[in-house]
């Protein structure tokens, strides 16, 4: 790779889609045969639905095989991968898990060269954002057993960039460090980012002169337009020539790096030689059309300890096939996560995804923050949707306007309460902004 190409590994980020294919097919070949082999788990799980490896002889007919669930990891593969790792527990030195805030944790093993390819494309993908050699990248990412912070750490170093290994919290001091070690990178949640460009802001520091900050890479949570607008104002990130670009992924999938932005910023590009995708009716299990949104379904081609056939993530989205301006033609682009299937809720006879609902607050610059109240102890349920807005920018006509908005988006007008700047939760790892009473 010359140090003047925008691409990491060009070899392969400007294949053609027909090369694509064949190296999916090639790959998914290999990987059902493994898996069939090595993992008692999925012999069996293949074997009751009457598919053998053989079986698969076009990409199409993956969707013959079964599906793999959040509920398969916890029930079969705590707390030591059990009947899904294929390889003996001395052969994965590196292991992550989630935080289990949904039930039991969700574990995963990686021998050495699992280790290697995640590296590779986290590489790839924070390349792809911008991040170059000499680069000073604060990382905001938890370290531990999350994947993020030593996700992203691999990745950067392996580019050559100056990896300050912050993790969460103290944020004062770390407003203090970007400013001082002349930072060209950021990294962490949206809401965190979102966070440390309020604090920058009240301190009355100009991002564009006080700071150096080139290149933001948002991700483990949902975000919408609106709040990378912002996060791309507050931090000064446009005045430097970048922006900030979002990153995703799944500690079933290895971790951070599943897909990216390029600097077009028009959807992340899904490393499909990585991760094959696909998107179902969440609710059917059958593929959708072309064109619509659905259940995010990916199995993993690559790895060793522990590979996931068509893995069901929860996350809804879409897929972008036109091309990008980046050249990266053969790799599909989603549009960040448009919600979840554990957060959706039904209200009115109206299923709700909250995303939908932020991406409208969002638009109105008089919203500091904002949190969503589902309370179904009362009858009938409640929706409350509280913002913090200045006293002086309250008024009838806003409040009218934002839930036209809302109305238009999820065709229901919620209860709106203007509350005090300040007073809702800020968040320095994953945000909370939806409650649920019942």
């Amino acid at each position: 790779m010359s140090a003047e190409s925008k691409y990491w590994e060009p070899s392969i980020e400007t294949m053609s889609l027909d090369d694509l294919r064949k190296l999916q097919l090639k790959r998914l070949k290999a990987q059902l045969k493994y898996v069939y082999e090595r993992s008692p788990f999925y012999r069996k799980k293949f074997d009751e639905a009457g598919v053998k490896p053989d079986d698969l002889k076009t990409l199409e007919d993956l969707k013959k095989f079964p599906f793999t669930t959040k509920m398969d990891l916890r029930q079969y593969a705590y707390p030591h991968g059990g009947d899904l790792r294929c390889v003996p527990i001395e052969e994965t030195p590196y292991f992550h898990c989630t935080s289990g805030t949904t039930g039991k944790p969700t574990v995963m093993y990686y021998t050495r060269k699992d280790q290697e390819m995640w590296t590779n494309v986290l590489a790839r993908a924070l390349y792809g954002t911008g991040v170059r050699k000499g680069d000073i990248m604060l990382n905001n990412y938890g370290y531990g057993l999350f994947t993020g912070g030593l996700g992203f750490h691999y990745g950067a170093i392996r580019i050559g960039a100056t990896v300050i290994p912050w993790s969460i919290g103290r944020t004062e001091a770390l407003i203090e460090t970007l400013r001082d070690f002349k930072c060209t990178v950021i990294t962490g949640t949206p809401s965190y980012d979102y966070y440390i460009g309020e604090l920058i802001k009240k301190r009355g520091l100009d991002p564009e002169k006080d700071l150096n900050l080139r290149v933001a890479i948002p991700g483990a949570e949902t975000w919408t337009e609106e709040m990378r607008k912002r996060i791309e104002e507050w931090l000064g990130l446009k005045a430097h020539g970048g922006g900030a670009r979002m990153m995703y992924g799944l500690t079933e999938m290895f971790g951070p790096g599943v897909a990216t932005e390029c600097e077009y910023e028009q959807g992340m590009h899904i490393w499909a030689d990585y991760y094959y995708p696909e998107l179902i009716d969440p609710d059917t299990g059958e593929p959708v059309g072309p064109d619509e949104q659905g259940e995010l379904v990916l199995t993993n081609l690559v790895a060793e300890a522990m590979p996931l056939i068509r893995y069901r993530t929860r996350d809804i989205t879409k897929l972008i096939w036109d091309p990008c301006e980046c050249g990266r033609k053969a790799f599909p682009r989603m549009p960040g996560v448009l919600g979840r299937v554990d957060d959706a809720f039904s209200y009115k006879g109206t299923k709700i995804y909250p995303t939908a609902i932020a991406e409208r607050l969002l638009k109105f610059p008089e919203v500091q923050e904002f949190q969503i109240v589902f309370d179904k102890t009362v009858m009938p349920y409640r929706l409350i949707v509280k913002i913090e807005v200045p006293p002086e920018k309250r008024s009838p006509e806003l409040k009218e306007a934002i839930l036209s908005e809302i109305d238009k988006a999820v065709f229901v007008r919620p209860e709106l309460e203007f509350v005090d700047v300040g007073s809702l939760p800020r968040f320095e790892g994953k945000a909370r902004r939806v409650i649920k009473l019942e």
